[in-house]
């Protein structure tokens, strides 16, 4: 008898490679229909959901490690990541089915009534154990705005996959049986099918690569020898948000809604909310993610009603000692009540004289002078009385509770690595202190043993940003580290003391090396 010279298949099965690429197309004919379902329907999917789950699951020190090199890089890379896994998972679920799909119910001619087999046996544990454990609840229940497209959209593609597995599978059994006219006939099918889902993948990846290059506004300022304009143009506002996709609001149908243990618990819509009294202040608005000299920070006019006014209304209980604001998208934040009566804390719905884009939070956000990014909820949708022990989406993850902006000073012109002439140079750049503001700056040139005061253009506001400037007359020739620091509103010295930027933020010094030319 002999062994070992067995061949990997036997009548009615196709190999195991040949299993591995049916997998392999059908991973690329789900994750094409993932991507194509999000952005037509603006509805969540399964990626998300784990995506979420990763974050939650992730230590905050890898989360910082990772955030503090790939900045904004970092979700549209793990997104890839979870795409890619897709496909591979995929192709191994492509080996196992030739393997026994001998023993599965319906015939191979049947391959529509085994598609919708396999996409029900893997939609089903994708609600009962996935979603739960990535905290969207059993069947979605715990997502924002219901399970319903939830439901559906994941059912659609995973459906699409096992048709494709199936159809892919009876055309290469047909093929391997001498069956050439079914087998065509189904190629071209497939070959259509795969053609049309294709081109609407590659159309939605690159909306999807188009949004990740427009995270954050590149540092062509610093690289020109510019300083940043005083109020950034929305197209250049820096935008971070825990979403791979952010979502998109109908102005039409939302409504704020103010509700939980209250006097008087109610509810605005879009028109209601813009009638109401309103005002308008420049706020700089930084992220708790930007790292030193980082350019996560930027400058807008905001229109929009107070807080306190909406909340007025609501008639909050004396017991009442910490609100949460709830997001669209299911991002939650929280801070004192204090906080949240201040008069300058705004909901607000224009930016710099325009409604907000999606990606800035329309229809409405919050504005909250002095705290960080992550605390100015975008999409806002519910505000409501909550446990003075509650924690929002970040503060989960191991990030600061209310989080305070601390001072910090940045160097735009000369960039790093600038070649300057010997002769008056122009140095400068922007300093912020939250709310606090900026009384001083101060430059050094000599790696911090002397320090010289800087021009400081006059705020816009208490609430903003200063851009600062020095004229330098470099000595000599050769390599100079130019730093800065700044001085806030309460008298306080920004602090040389680097830190990271989790739990409360980045501190330290921001400086660059620049190299003097000989005369």
């Amino acid at each position: 008898m002999e062994t070992g010279q067995q061949a990997t298949t036997s009548p009615g099965r196709v190999s195991r490679a040949a299993g591995l690429a049916i997998g392999l197309v059908s991973g690329l004919v789900i994750t094409t229909f993932v991507v194509a379902l999000r952005f037509a329907l603006n509805a969540p999917v399964y990626l998300e959901i784990m995506a979420d789950g990763l974050t939650r699951a992730t230590p905050p020190s890898v989360f910082d490690f990772v955030l503090t090199h790939l900045q904004v890089s970092a979700k549209p890379l793990m997104f890839g990541g979870l795409l890619a896994g897709q496909v591979l998972a995929g192709g191994g679920l492509g080996m196992l089915y030739v393997r026994y799909s001998a023993k599965l119910p319906f015939s191979e001619r049947q391959p529509w009534h085994r598609g919708l087999l396999i996409g029900s046996s893997l939609w089903l544990p994708l609600m009962v154990v996935v979603t739960p454990i990535a905290g969207g609840g059993a069947f979605g229940s715990s997502l924002p705005n219901g399970p319903w497209r939830y439901l559906f959209t994941s059912f659609l593609a995973l459906t699409a996959y096992g048709l494709s597995l199936a159809q892919l599978h009876s055309l290469a059994l047909a093929r391997k049986e001498g069956r050439q006219d079914m087998g065509r006939r189904r190629l071209l099918k497939m070959a259509a099918i795969v053609a049309i889902l294709a081109a609407v993948g590659g159309l939605a990846v690159r909306a999807i690569a188009r949004g990740a290059s427009q995270v954050s506004p590149s540092r062509v300022f610093g690289n020109a020898g510019m300083l940043p304009p005083e109020i950034t143009p929305n197209d250049q506002f820096y935008e971070v948000s825990k979403n791979i996709i952010n979502p998109r609001v109908d102005a039409t149908t939302w409504k704020l809604e103010i509700t939980g243990n209250l006097g008087n618990a109610y509810s605005l819509s879009y028109d209601e909310l813009k009638a109401l009294p309103w005002q308008e202040q420049y706020v700089t608005l930084t992220c708790i993610s930007n790292n030193i000299g980082g350019d996560l920070v930027s400058n807008a006019l905001w229109q929009g009603v107070p807080l306190k006014l909406v909340l007025e209304r609501a008639k909050l209980l004396p017991a009442t000692a910490r609100l949460a604001f709830f997001a669209a998208d299911g991002y939650v934040d929280s801070f004192p009540v204090e906080r949240a009566m201040q008069e300058n804390v705004l909901v607000a719905y224009l930016m710099n004289g325009e409604p907000l884009s999606d990606a800035h939070g329309f229809p409405a956000r919050l504005i909250v002078p002095g705290l960080y990014g992550m605390e100015n909820v975008k999409w806002l949708a519910r505000i409501e009385p909550v446990p003075a022990n509650f924690r929002g989406y970040w503060q989960q993850r191991g990030w600061a509770d209310t989080a305070v902006i601390n001072t910090m000073s940045r160097v735009d012109v000369p960039s790093y690595g600038a070649v300057v002439a010997p002769q008056e140079t122009l140095v400068g750049g922007v300093a912020f202190a939250g709310d606090r503001g900026v009384t001083r700056v101060e430059v050094s040139t000599d790696g911090g043993v002397s320090w010289h005061p800087a021009e400081v253009r006059k705020a816009l506001s208490p609430y903003t940003w200063v851009l600062w400037t020095r004229a330098w007359t470099p000595p000599s020739a050769g390599p100079y580290t130019i730093t800065v620091r700044a001085t806030d509103g309460a008298g306080q010295t920004q602090t040389m003391v680097v830190q990271d930027s989790l739990p409360d933020g980045a501190t330290g010094y921001h400086s660059v090396v620049v190299s003097v030319q000989e005369a």
